[in-house]
């Protein structure tokens, strides 16, 4: 296994566990520690988590298209977390919802960016092999 290959793995693992971790925060803000003015709500859930997870089969297979989609649409949800952590009516769970978000885009970017590297690697070997 080669360096880039082990860098690859290990954003890999880091973007996987802070999609989780970031669907567990969505999930905590809208039942346990949630904002002044809101009521937890199941349709508010459903609403915020469901974007996220239509990119779950593509994120835990690996495949760059879906990711790089769940790229673009965790941006929403960064603006979304940026608009809330600088209310007035911020929570301390308002940074962690950001920190999260941020962890996932810049794991998934950099994930992307070094698997197709891996893979063009292959691919050169490949065709030189032939």
């Amino acid at each position: 296994m080669t360096a880039l290959e082990k860098r690859t793995a290990f954003a890999g693992m880091l973007m996987k566990l802070s999609y989780v971790g970031f669907l567990i925060t969505l999930t905590l803000g809208t039942w346990v520690w949630v904002q002044e003015g809101r009521q937890p709500s199941i349709t508010i859930w459903v609403i915020r988590l469901a974007p996220m997870l239509m990119f779950a089969p593509g994120i835990f297979k690996g495949q760059l298209r879906p990711i790089a989609w769940m790229c673009f649409a965790s941006l929403l949800y960064f603006v979304m977390a940026v608009t809330e952590a600088l209310s007035s009516m911020a929570i301390w769970f308002n940074y962690i919802e950001l920190a999260m978000v941020v962890v996932l885009f810049c794991s998934a970017t950099i994930f992307i960016r070094w698997q197709a590297q891996v893979w063009r690697e292959r691919t050169a070997l490949r065709d030189d092999a032939v």
